[in-house]
């Protein structure tokens, strides 16, 4: 090798007691043409292993039904007896394959640039599934176990799908701009999602899958793969004069789909992309005394949807204002999202948020 040219790889194996051995692998390369031009990539693998509340987790609701005694209903977990009558496989641990390739300079040291591309692959992922009842057919295998344990619905975590991602991440600086008497600071940096998807069919146990039925719900695909923006971009600008030091950024959060649970499958809703600007002012009359104020929201930007149709039928929906606020009911409160929710916050600090510190180095 060279002082232009690095090769540096890692390879690791270890063993766990829940799902047995993981090897993984790093791989990575750069090549420096210049100050103001580097290449570089790299190619690795890498696990995350299921967690003890996915392993262990278990809850129980219990109601009476009227005629068919006290019915249970709940999560189970994948080492009980109720797994095994469903034929649920011990969770596995997930496994990626990572990507990327990029380069990046400087310029006169005042003008930095990185641009990357990645692409991930992640295997056998582990989903809390959505719930599962009985399929309608009383001499269905799965209705049949539903009855006979007094079971009305099951959910479980399992390794259900495989997913790849792909996307691009750009990071632009600009430093040491002389403006008055401070210096200026400029920041670009942003995130384009190329691929964000499920890789194949769903992995459902034989016994949900003959019921007509998955594990994973158009709201799970939802959570997944289109509840955050496709793109994502940060301008910030740092400036200090004096004892002063102001930073103001502006994120760009963009379109964002969802699938709510309950909404009519023929609609979905469609988030309009926003720009939520953060202001922060510090004063340090001292080395050691710092004063900070952070605005996060500064304008007090909150979210807009609007109702979208995937067909004929959903036109239908919306060319109906009686159908059309009754699906809003269906969804909102008062036609506003709920904050504690993952409808309406994702993209968006809700409200205007001020944060003052007081800080002393000793």
């Amino acid at each position: 090798m060279s002082d232009a040219f690095l090769l540096s790889g890692t390879i690791r194996t270890e063993n766990y007691s829940d799902f047995g051995n993981a090897f993984v692998y790093k791989f990575s390369s750069r090549y420096k043409v210049n100050d103001a031009f580097t290449l570089r990539g790299s190619i690795s693998s890498g696990f995350r292993a299921p967690t003890l509340h996915q392993i262990y987790t278990q809850k129980a609701q219990y109601s009476f039904v009227p005629g068919q005694g006290i019915q249970v209903g709940g999560l189970i977990n994948n080492v009980s007896t109720q797994a095994k009558l469903l034929g649920i496989p011990q969770l596995d641990a997930e496994t990626s394959t990572n990507f990327t390739i990029g380069f990046g300079g400087k310029i006169e040291n005042k003008f930095s640039y990185t641009f990357d591309y990645y692409n991930i692959a992640v295997k056998d992922r582990i989903v809390l599934g959505s719930e599962i009842g009985p399929s309608g057919d009383a001499a269905n295998p799965l209705d049949i176990l539903l009855a006979n344990n007094n079971l009305t619905d099951v959910s479980f975590f399992s390794n259900a799908i495989d997913t790849k991602t792909s996307g691009i991440d750009v990071v632009l600086a600009y430093k040491g701009i002389e403006l008055g008497e401070g210096n200026l600071d400029l920041n670009l940096s942003g995130n384009y999602t190329i691929q964000n998807e499920r890789d194949g069919d769903v992995k459902d146990v034989p016994l949900v899958a003959n019921s007509g039925q998955s594990v994973v719900n158009e709201t799970q695909e939802a959570l997944f793969f289109t509840s955050r923006p496709k793109t994502k971009w940060i301008l910030g600008a740092n400036y200090d004069i004096n004892k002063f030091g102001f930073s103001l950024n502006n994120t760009y959060f963009g379109k964002t789909t969802f699938q709510q649970q309950g909404l009519d499958n023929n609609l979905f809703t469609e988030f309009t992309p926003k720009i939520v600007t953060d202001l922060g002012i510090n004063f340090s009359p001292t080395d050691k005394l710092t004063l900070a104020l952070n605005i996060n929201n500064l304008l007090n930007v909150l979210p807009e949807w609007s109702f979208q149709s995937k067909n004929a039928a959903g036109n239908a929906i919306l060319a109906d204002p009686a159908q059309t606020q009754n699906q809003s009911n269906l969804i909102t409160f008062n036609q506003r999202y709920s904050q504690m929710t993952y409808d309406g916050y994702h993209f968006s600090q809700l409200g205007t948020m001020f944060n003052l510190s007081l800080n002393y180095k000793f």
